[in-house]
């Protein structure tokens, strides 16, 4: 009896049982990994996010401060001025940045009195010189740095925005004679100031020497994928650097405009697309291809007007489209098709008009165009799209590959590779700025 009962208790685990408690814990293990990778991807994409959120607060807040204290005085001269980069006229724009479309990083130039602005001189005087005047010349781009190794090395290449701020002395001094001397027929703008040589900083000239150097704002020479840096912009200097991961920068020009649909008077201006006076309207950006209507246009932010409804036209005009064949036509500046409310390389701006590329004064544009968009800004929409740092990592590892490593049979990065890495960590953010200088 005893016998039985010692062999009953060392009697182990049946195999059955030992499978269900394998599965168990098996099941229990699967769950508790899953979970784990799931907090993993929640938290990696909630500091993706944390992180493109405050880069995009840096730049927009910046960016909404001097757009509502932008100075737009209705006197006939331009006082803001977007360019993109590229383009062949004005003279001396510089290159597109790195694998960039132009119509991503917009040259924004305009006046503002931003609180953040200089208020002391820099010069060592005691007590200290405090700047008279709050008006500024600044300047928004695109640009890349390196900050950790050697500039224009392109495994550290980062996208960003630079903002680049004129003391109101120099402002008043340097930038506001070149505005004012603005006439009818030699009109001038803020790009005239921009591109012209000033004395800028250079901190690799000596102490003797002042540590300044006669070289525009906006060089035209930048080397933009490595090499020699002797010509480096002072837009593009590290302390002008305010959002990293930057890829993209939209501009849409919220307008209220002074053109009848219609008019009895011969030569009066009248809206070619028969919209209402007074009606708030945007001007977008479009690249050169938007001209074309084919398939190379569905890049591009774009919103002109075509005339036939066919597979090919309407995801060409995403925000305004005309349904039928007879419908307004986008107006004609210089012979070429010129989309209404849409420039492809430059946009002066006055405070109740706005000349889009090649309209207006010191232009050539036919009789049939209009000479100018009789339009008043009155909000700016700003759109940025930044990276999240894995995709940003992904981006520069592209960035390395070189033309020389194809021979060793490493495929180079083609612009769809380019455009996934932007769909796949891009984050978008939008912010709607009023112009109150200008009665917005």
């Amino acid at each position: 009896m005893k016998t039985s009962l010692l062999r009953t208790a060392r009697r182990g685990f049946t195999l059955i049982e030992v499978m269900v408690a394998t599965a168990i814990m098996m099941v229990i293990v699967l769950a508790v990994v899953t979970i784990a990778a799931d907090t993993f991807k929640a938290y990696d994409r909630a500091v993706a996010d944390l992180t493109t959120q405050s880069e995009a607060r840096g730049a927009l807040d910046a960016m909404e401060n001097d757009f509502q204290t932008a100075v737009i005085r209705p006197d006939g001269r331009c006082w803001m001025e977007v360019i993109l980069p590229g383009a062949t006229a004005p003279a001396g724009v510089p290159k597109a940045v790195g694998n960039l479309q132009p119509v991503d990083h917009p040259i924004v130039m305009l006046f503002s009195a931003p609180p953040d602005r200089p208020r002391w001189s820099p010069v060592a005087t005691t007590p200290r010189t405090a700047f008279k005047g709050d008006v500024c010349a600044v300047a928004y781009r695109i640009g890349q740095r390196s900050p950790f190794d050697a500039p224009g090395d392109p495994i550290q290449q980062v996208y960003g925005v630079y903002r680049t701020i004129i003391d109101p002395e120099a402002t008043f001094r340097d930038a506001l004679p070149i505005i004012f001397s603005s006439t009818p027929t030699v009109p001038t703008s803020p790009w005239n100031y921009w591109n012209a040589p000033r004395l800028v900083p250079n901190y690799s000239v000596s102490a003797t020497s002042g540590g300044f150097q006669t070289r525009n704002l906006i060089d035209q020479s930048l080397v933009q994928t490595g090499g020699a840096t002797s010509n480096y912009c002072w837009t593009l200097d590290d302390q002008n650097f305010i959002a990293s991961n930057v890829v993209s920068m939209h501009l849409t020009f919220w307008c209220k405009s002074s053109l009848p649909a219609s008019s009895t008077v011969t030569g009066a201006l009248v809206d070619p697309l028969k919209r209402p006076a007074e009606l708030l309207r945007p001007v977008v950006v479009g690249s050169a291809d938007t001209f074309k209507f084919g398939p190379a246009a569905y890049g591009g932010y774009i919103g002109e007007y075509v005339t036939n409804t066919t597979s090919s036209t309407t995801n060409a005009a995403p925000l305004r489209f005309a349904p039928s064949s007879g419908s307004p036509v986008p107006v004609t500046a210089a012979g070429t098709p010129h989309p209404y409310d849409t420039y492809g390389a430059r946009l002066r701006i006055f405070a109740d008009r706005m000349y889009p590329d090649s309209l207006g004064p010191n232009n050539a544009a036919t009789a049939t165009s209009l000479p100018y968009l009789p339009y008043s800004v009155k909000a700016v929409e700003v759109s940025l799209t930044i990276l999240t740092p894995e995709g940003s990592k992904e981006l520069r590892s592209l960035q390395k590959l070189t033309a020389a490593q194809s021979a060793t049979g490493i495929a180079l990065p083609s612009v769809n590779d380019y455009k996934r890495i932007v769909n796949q960590y891009g984050r978008n953010y939008t912010r709607y700025i009023k112009l109150m200088a200008n009665g917005g």
